[in-house]
């Protein structure tokens, strides 16, 4: 009798896993459907020139990794816009040489989705903040490169969102 009974508790186990995971979706590979977008270079109104291209790489590189969408900055159907907001970088734990023994970088990217008409499909913030121990990570730098991934990865989720519903109301 007590191993029909644990049969059937593991029966009823097994089919209520499912609908615990029902908030979760996987992303579907064909969101985009093979439109084209183009992706400005970052505006980076910082005195730190040159920070806005690893992020816009990474952009490029995972819009076309993780969507069916293809780069095309002539007449695009879609058009993703960045923007770095104050990246600053700070030194935490001081030295007595004078040096930093932690470093903290942190930034805000703006984005915009608009499509053909100029119409806001989407839009969002992202804010990251990383520290780092300034003996072991090679410069600031590195530290915005891996801020930058994390902030990509981020809005091409919201991006497939956006392009999602918009799919799903025959935008």
């Amino acid at each position: 009798m007590s191993a029909r009974l644990g049969r059937v508790l593991l029966l009823t186990l097994a089919l209520g896993l499912p609908s615990s995971c029902a908030g979760y979706e996987v992303l579907d590979p064909a969101v985009g459907r093979g439109r084209s977008i183009a992706v400005p270079p970052t505006l980076n109104d910082s005195s730190w020139i040159g920070l806005e291209a690893p992020l816009t790489r990474a952009l490029r590189t995972d819009l076309q990794r993780q969507l069916d969408v293809r780069l095309d900055s002539d007449a695009p159907d879609l058009v993703l816009e960045t923007t770095l907001v104050d990246p600053l970088r700070r030194g935490r734990v001081g030295l007595r040489a004078g040096a930093y023994a932690l470093g903290s970088v942190s930034v805000q990217v703006d984005w915009t989705l608009t499509d053909r008409s100029g119409a806001a499909l989407a839009s969002g913030r992202e804010t990251r903040e990383l520290e780092f121990i300034t003996s072991l990570e090679p410069s600031e730098r590195s530290a915005y490169d891996q801020i930058f991934q994390s902030v990509s990865e981020k809005i091409v989720l919201d991006v497939a969102a956006a392009l999602r519903a918009a799919d799903r109301n025959g935008s």
